[in-house]
């Protein structure tokens, strides 16, 4: 089961209240706690002002730890041996694509080329997993986000293959009047599955959430966090320098401190990366996934 991270030196005070047990002044102790020693240093430190029963009740559904905001942005690795029960899986594929996998439910961002999704992602395999093919079953997945404008045929035969239940393309208009005349993008259009990639949409649940960023214009940038516990990863689809300055001044994007970046088309310049507090930069071409348990991320 996922338990959501708590880290004690960057939980605000209106956190803590929502914790069982935690009231007002409670909260208050533990915020003056942390401003006058500057940080937590150990987990025991909260155990030591809270009663022993209200603390016994938070870490039954909160992993509650302590890291220091000023490490916390160095804390992207590869020492994934140190990861239990990783929860988050981001598989990345060499032509601009990556499949998302959080407690088995699939995202797939662009469609992957070279990847069968059934062996990789789904272990969907073997006879059985065939003779459903034959009777046209197709693997679920939760949503298929588009950045660009994909060719499509290609599209109608992912769908063909994939049971999606919802679809982000970046213009409606052009699979509404080009994507018609294909069987399976058109169930999609009958079905209302398909939605704008943009600023305002976004894919969310209790513990995750996908939240999209697309430039004015006809710019073919696009941008993606993918936020899960108390981590996140900003990708980043063709972002000229033009494009990160206007997210710099995009209203959807206040606050966006990722903990790591991946680019694909075009490099994060300097002023950009500041805006969002110099996170780990992760070169895609050397890595082939991350996961993560809420808490820290992993690079392999």
């Amino acid at each position: 089961m996922y338990k959501k991270g708590i880290n004690l030196n960057t939980v605000t005070v209106e956190t803590l209240k929502t914790l069982p047990g935690i009231g007002d002044n409670l909260a208050r102790s533990l915020a003056l706690h942390r401003e006058l020693k500057s940080e937590f240093v150990n987990p025991s430190e909260f155990s030591a002002i809270v009663p022993e029963h209200v603390y016994s009740g938070i870490v039954k559904d909160y992993n509650i730890y302590a890291v220091s905001p000023h490490v916390w942005k160095s804390r992207v690795t590869s020492e994934i041996n140190k990861l239990y029960s990783p929860d988050l899986t981001v598989f990345f594929s060499e032509n601009s694509s990556l499949t998302v996998s959080l407690n088995r439910d699939i995202y797939v961002i662009n469609i992957p080329a070279g990847i069968k999704l059934e062996r990789d992602i789904l272990h969907e395999t073997g006879a059985i997993a065939g003779l459903k093919r034959l009777m046209g079953w197709r693997p679920k997945i939760k949503a298929l986000v588009l950045t660009g404008s994909p060719d499509m045929d290609t599209l109608n035969r992912f769908l063909a293959r994939y049971d999606a239940a919802s679809l982000f393309c970046a213009r409606e208009d052009d699979m509404l009047s080009a994507g018609s005349k294909q069987k399976f993008i058109t169930e999609m259009i009958m079905a209302q599955k398909i939605k704008v990639f943009s600023s305002a949409a976004k894919i969310k649940s209790d513990d995750f959430e996908i939240k999209m960023f697309a430039p004015s214009g006809d710019s073919p940038g696009r941008a993606i966090l993918i936020a899960f516990g108390a981590v996140s990863v900003l990708l980043m689809f063709n972002m000229a320098e033009a494009d990160q300055m206007a997210l710099i001044h995009d209203p959807a994007a206040r606050g966006l401190i990722p903990n790591a970046v991946c680019a694909y088309g075009a490099a994060p310049v300097g002023i950009f990366m500041s805006f969002c507090s110099s996170p780990e930069l992760i070169d895609i071409r050397k890595k082939k996934k991350l996961i993560s348990d809420g808490n820290l991320i992993y690079a392999s």
